[in-house]
């Protein structure tokens, strides 16, 4: 039996009472089931008591009842007496089982409101610890509420009662016609919400949520949608820094391959420029001519523009790879591409003869992308061939740069070699950053080549070699087609 140490007093009256009781049913002639009253210690006792001591006050109230019967009708049967006897015992059993039944039912509904507050705590605890709050909007009237962690993500009090109004106060100028629609679908009852947007706080900072709301219907087919909004302002963040260090690492690797072709790209300008001197020499002779041949001139002059344009074009094409800038993707000729990339590695072709071999498609619809990633992945691509194929005996070595339409619309972009191809084992780790299959290899083009085509909607993947003794390898990258084209 465990006793509320916090009611004494209240134990000592019971027992007096039970007492009293006891000394008025058997000592006084009164003819009425003064055990009766027995029904309302144990009514009392709950209070006092848990179940074990309720079931101690109703055996001991039971007792006190016999004992009364006993010591006033030991001599004298009455059946009056055994009759008010059983009334009173009967009471007393009622009485108890219904104090038992009332005990469980309070205990069950203390135990449910515990586990509820504890709920709620670690659901506050949760959404401070991941910054994710929750909330309601009722369709059709609007009306929402939200928890104190959606408050504290919007920069207002708890007790504030959410509306639209304020939503949008909150909500960056240039969002809110999208905030605004997200909640007109969720009044009309329009299907789920998916929505990332910012808010400008009052100290001028800006918050990234995302919003994710779905609705729910009840059996009389009320809709109200329940969601919940996250503050990602840190992922955010980290997407941006990490885009910035991915340009950053896509510049320097550019940079450190235009360093590995300056001999090829000093050709490529030499031989315009060399042109250009020649065809300006021979104007001038034909200008110097006692009879000047104008006709002649001006073909030289014309051979003197070309050139120029020539030259103009690899120091632009250059210093569009040297620049560090963000990404410009717009409508762009794979073939072009193609081409401008032969010619920045063409000087490497002629230094290891490598036979270059061009199967481009003709009336290829145009891809979505930046130009200088692009071609910064194909040079990438015709480079590590023709390093691939440098032991390859005189004759042998064939670079093949292939481009065409696939039935499912994407664009291929293939480059083979006739090296001695990648090792199966070497294959899965082909991409992996800092992994080379070359000794003086860094282990970063292959990586920052597929990085530049996930962002560009595609994918690169290497060939798998056929039969046992594979020779050549190839890489192949894929591009999507706009709709519109």
């Amino acid at each position: 039996m465990r006793r509320d140490a916090r009611t004494p007093l209240l134990s000592t009256l019971l027992i007096l009472s039970t007492v009293l009781i006891f000394i008025v049913d058997t000592f006084t002639p009164l003819d009425v089931a003064i055990a009766v009253m027995y029904v309302v210690v144990v009514l009392l006792s709950a209070s006092v008591w848990q179940r074990r001591g309720v079931l101690w006050t109703c055996a001991a109230c039971l007792l006190a009842t016999a004992l009364s019967y006993v010591v006033t009708h030991l001599d004298v049967f009455s059946i009056a007496a055994v009759g008010r006897m059983g009334v009173s015992m009967s009471a007393i059993g009622i009485a108890t089982f219904l104090v038992l039944r009332g005990q469980a039912a309070t205990n069950a509904l203390l135990a449910r409101e515990q586990a509820l507050r504890r709920s709620q705590a670690f659901l506050a605890g949760s959404q401070r610890i991941s910054k994710t709050g929750s909330f309601s909007i009722k369709s059709p009237g609007g009306e929402m509420y939200w928890s104190d962690e959606a408050a504290r993500i919007f920069g207002h009090a708890p007790e504030i009662t959410p509306n639209i109004d304020l939503i949008l106060t909150r909500t960056a100028p240039d969002d809110r016609v999208m905030v605004r629609a997200a909640y007109d679908r969720c009044v009309e009852c329009l299907g789920s919400v998916d929505l990332r947007h910012r808010l400008l706080m009052a100290d001028g900072s800006i918050k990234h949520v995302q919003v994710l709301a779905e609705p729910l219907f009840s059996r009389d087919g009320d809709c109200e949608y329940v969601g919940s909004i996250t503050d990602v302002t840190a992922a955010v963040v980290a997407e941006q820094a990490l885009h910035r260090s991915q340009v950053q690492l896509q510049h320097a690797t550019r940079v450190t391959m235009l360093g590995e072709l300056a001999a090829s790209i000093a050709h490529e300008v030499n031989q315009p420029l060399a042109a250009i001197s020649t065809n300006g020499e021979a104007c001038l002779r034909w200008m110097n001519r006692p009879q000047p041949d104008l006709e002649e001139a001006r073909y030289t002059v014309n051979a003197i523009l070309a050139a120029s344009a020539r030259a103009t074009g690899v120091i632009k094409r250059i210093r569009a790879l040297a620049r560090r800038s963000d990404p410009q993707h717009l409508g762009l000729d794979l073939n072009l591409l193609a081409e401008e990339s032969v010619d920045l590695v063409r000087r490497e072709l002629n230094n290891h003869r490598v036979a270059l071999v061009l199967e481009l498609e003709a009336g290829l619809p145009p891809v979505n992308g930046d130009r200088v990633q692009l071609q910064q992945v194909i040079i990438n691509l015709l480079m590590n061939a023709i390093q691939a194929m440098h032991q390859c005996p005189a004759g042998q070595a064939v670079l093949t740069l292939r481009t065409e339409r696939r039935a499912d619309g994407t664009l291929w972009l293939g480059v083979t070699d006739t090296g001695p191809g990648i090792p199966p084992d070497q294959m899965p780790r082909l991409f992996e950053a800092f992994y080379s299959t070359k000794p003086d290899g860094m282990g970063m083009g292959l990586p920052i080549c597929r990085s530049i085509m996930e962002t560009h909607g595609g994918r690169i993947w290497a060939v798998e070699p056929e039969g046992d003794a594979p020779v050549g390898a190839t890489i192949v990258v894929s591009l999507p087609v706009p709709e519109a084209a």
